[in-house]
């Protein structure tokens, strides 16, 4: 066998060998991730997102001068974006995205550390109660919201008047 034909082999082999072991790992990995999503209840997670978003963007709206017609129509047109969000942002479709994710942050060691975490009973009771927190940061934020929203509307009519004095100068 002539020399370069066996140094094309060889080097065929290695290269073979190492793209074995890189996928090898990187299936572990992704198999870890796997359960330390499925551990950390990420499925559910993004179901309880779409109820607490909807029902902030409602108190939203109560607060605004709507007749019961114009109320009604609004509450239609949340729902119909509503299924599109759950259908289009669905766990689903959004799973591999994820695990990529972890993937690039977290080394398969430290995922592993996470699972021993979320399986430990301190790691359980995170879990448990991550929505009531997940609820209540959002309500903590939703106050502040609201509290900033004058002054964002007060801001957007200066601007909007500012932008309509140059309108006008032309």
């Amino acid at each position: 066998m002539p020399k370069r034909l066996s140094v094309f082999i060889f080097l065929t082999l290695i290269s073979l060998v190492f793209s074995f072991n890189v996928t090898a790992d990187d299936t572990t990995h992704r198999a870890s991730i796997e359960k330390l999503l499925v551990l950390m209840n990420q499925d559910q997670l993004m179901e309880q997102m779409f109820p607490q978003i909807k029902q902030m963007l409602a108190q939203q709206f109560e607060q605004t001068d709507l007749t019961a017609e114009q109320s009604r129509l609004m509450e239609n047109f949340f729902d119909k974006i509503f299924n599109v969000m759950k259908e289009e942002m669905s766990w689903d479709k959004m799973k591999d995205d994820f695990i990529q994710l972890y993937m690039s942050v977290y080394t398969e060691a430290e995922v592993n550390e996470l699972i021993s975490f979320y399986e430990s009973p301190i790691g359980r009771k995170t879990l448990e109660k991550m929505p009531l927190l997940m609820e209540k940061s959002m309500s903590i934020s939703q106050k502040y919201t609201m509290n900033m929203m004058p002054k964002i509307q007060e801001i957007t009519m200066e601007m909007m008047n500012e932008i309509q004095k140059t309108t006008e100068e032309k």
